[in-house]
């Protein structure tokens, strides 16, 4: 029509059309159906979706004796320990303790029941025949008790000692690993109190002494002592000489390891000034 104006199409536009009119139409099977389920985004407001589990022990409330155990085992961390007490955490390593114990487990002293069953037998074959004589003596057996120990440490009748590492007071068992090392008595310090405590029918124990041992595990007692001994015998003058502690967190190691990249560079950037002077 006269006076109207023509209708400009820009590039763009024609290219999208080209492009729309270029690609087919999705066509649907004739079995397939719309989809049913409906995407429902999850909204995580006050008595609305249940969000989802999170790490919250950083927040957590524990109780007052998990928070003493903690700082106590950050202070010996992080204080200076000395050799006498520091030689506690040189325990021995997880194979060789199951080693101790197994063979330790063979020498559990008898019950009380079992004691009385031993008693009534040999009464009862002592009755049955006067003339006969009859063994009334009890099982080889380990030793406990503090005072026990020692005393067989003393007259060096004990052939192994294990002591506890975690005792408490542990200055109920600070000298006893010198006074093992003075009478040469092979001795292991073994982590937990309550694995010896199991050896005696007690909830813990400090420390226990083997005295003697059938004649059939002569040879696997020695192989015990030949190893603690190394571990611990060989190696009294470090033992006594090596102080423990002073360990840093992980956000001061953080600090130091950044604080020592800083200095580095200050001092590079120093030797190369001197080197331009």
């Amino acid at each position: 029509m006269p006076g109207k104006e023509p209708k400009v199409v820009s590039k763009a536009a024609t290219k999208a059309a080209a492009t729309a009119a270029a690609k087919p139409e999705k066509k649907r099977g004739p079995n397939r159906m719309p989809s049913r389920y409906v995407a429902r985004p999850k909204d995580f407001g006050i008595g609305r979706d249940t969000p989802y589990k999170r790490d919250i022990s950083r927040f957590m409330r524990w109780p007052r004796f998990v928070t003493l155990q903690r700082k106590k085992r950050v202070l010996e961390r992080r204080l200076k320990v000395p050799p006498s007490l520091n030689q506690f955490r040189q325990t021995l390593d997880r194979s060789t303790r199951t080693s101790v114990l197994t063979f330790l487990k063979k020498y559990k002293p008898e019950t009380s029941d079992a004691r009385k069953k031993r008693i009534a037998a040999a009464a009862a074959a002592k009755g049955a025949d006067k003339t006969k004589t009859v063994a009334t003596k009890a099982p080889l057996s380990l030793t406990t008790g503090l005072q026990a120990v020692t005393r067989a440490i003393e007259r060096k009748t004990a052939r192994l000692v294990a002591i506890a590492s975690d005792v408490d007071p542990i200055e109920l068992v600070l000298w006893m690993p010198t006074l093992c090392r003075a009478n040469k008595v092979p001795y292991a310090i073994v982590k937990d109190k309550a694995r010896l405590g199991e050896l005696v029918g007690f909830p813990t124990t400090a420390a226990v002494a083997l005295k003697s041992v059938h004649a059939e595990d002569e040879a696997e007692l020695a192989s015990l002592v030949k190893t603690v001994q190394a571990r611990f015998l060989a190696r009294s003058e470090l033992l006594r000489k090596k102080w423990g502690g002073l360990q840093m967190s992980i956000r001061s190691q953080s600090d130091v390891r950044k604080h020592g990249r800083v200095v580095s560079s200050h001092a590079q950037k120093a030797s190369g000034e001197k080197d331009e002077e």
